[in-house]
């Protein structure tokens, strides 16, 4: 045997530890890496810009029928500026009702206390085999949870309030430059390429709005009959509690578990073991029940195509890198790569495994 065999080195390194790929997947984990901390530390710059560009695709149609009417800037001044007076509005009266919600955390944490202690004495009447010895850490416990439920939910509505201005300034320059995209697209690059990318854009544009407009649809039905249920049984802050639930339905599965609880929550704390907070869990529990089943499907359809697990794995990632506002956006961002992948040879097989039966 000669002292230099080729088929040999072949035997004893396998094409998967050639350099060549060993240095293809360094880089891959490089990029990730960077990529990643490029998005957590510029998270306020870009949370606020794609909120802005899914809100443009929405009133992009409207723009465009509207300047041929009153003009670009009188269109631009009522659609950008009418969208973020709204968002800022809807954000002062929910951190408004926050701020209240935040004053009666003491009452809220001594009912709380209270009906823990009358749940010990029950237990430890009915039932003494099963009560602990000291129930106080637990007691203890259970109110600093109120607090920081209500500590986190002030959180997100201050950061909303702030974030909304922003969106709106985005939302301006959004809808004064994207009648001009196509143009510039065109002029930038050759005939067959940039119809290629217009068709890309067209794709995702249809999507993204269908999505939305259909998301918007179901979460509205959804939450105006939650605030007049809470509101007819007395539940304080209805309103706050139907924009939470208009809101969370935006995240699939563990956004209607929250919309669900912590208004029934804050009712038992409010109420006590009275008719109002069983009559308000029950009348919430159908309602929620009928719009998953039938109201969200009729309405949404097939308007995302993702695999419900694929849904829940960009929950995660999204909802690690940037919190709840990322899970805001995890669906249709997941929908929009989807999109893009697919009109690459490389890349095609990956989005069609990402998209649902």
């Amino acid at each position: 045997m000669s002292a230099h065999d080729p088929h040999h080195d072949t035997a004893q390194f396998p094409r998967w530890r050639a350099p060549d790929t060993l240095r293809t997947v360094a880089f891959v984990l490089m990029g990730t890496a960077a990529g990643w901390y490029l998005m957590l530390q510029l998270a306020s710059v870009l949370r606020p810009l794609l909120v802005a560009v899914l809100l443009a695709y929405v009133l992009m149609p409207y723009h465009s029928r509207l300047r041929k009417q009153v003009g670009t800037p009188a269109s631009i001044a009522l659609l950008a500026g009418g969208t973020a007076g709204a968002l800022v509005g809807l954000a002062f009266i929910t951190s408004a009702s926050v701020l209240a919600l935040r004053d009666d955390v003491p009452q809220l944490t001594q009912r709380a206390d209270d009906l823990l202690t009358a749940l010990e004495r029950g237990v430890s009447a009915y039932a003494p085999w099963v009560s602990r010895n000291d129930t106080r850490p637990m007691r203890v416990q259970a109110t600093e949870q109120i607090g920081l439920v209500v500590r986190l939910i002030f959180g997100v509505a201050a950061t909303a309030m702030i974030e909304a201005g922003v969106v709106g300034l985005y939302l301006l320059f959004l809808l004064l430059e994207g009648t001009q995209l196509p143009a510039r697209v065109r002029r930038a690059y050759p005939k067959e390429r940039a119809e290629q990318i217009l068709q890309v854009a067209g794709e995702v544009n249809a999507a993204v709005i269908s999505y939305l407009k259909a998301k918007v649809k179901s979460s509205f039905f959804l939450a105006a009959p939650v605030g007049a249920v809470l509101w007819a049984t007395g539940v304080n802050f209805s309103l706050l509690w139907a924009v939470l639930t208009f809101l969370c339905n935006f995240i699939p599965y563990i956004g209607t578990v929250v919309a669900y609880s912590l208004p029934v929550g804050f009712a038992f704390l409010w109420f006590g073991p009275s008719w109002e907070p069983f009559a308000a869990a029950a009348l919430l529990l159908v309602w929620h029940g009928a719009s998953a089943s039938v109201i969200e499907p009729m309405i949404l359809g097939n308007a995302v195509g993702i695999s419900p697990l694929v849904i829940l794995g960009s929950l995660a990632f999204w909802g690690l890198l940037w919190g709840v506002p990322g899970m805001f956006l995890a669906v249709p961002l997941t929908a929009v790569l989807t999109i893009v992948m697919e009109h690459f040879e490389q890349t095609r097989a990956l989005a069609k495994l990402l998209k649902g039966g």
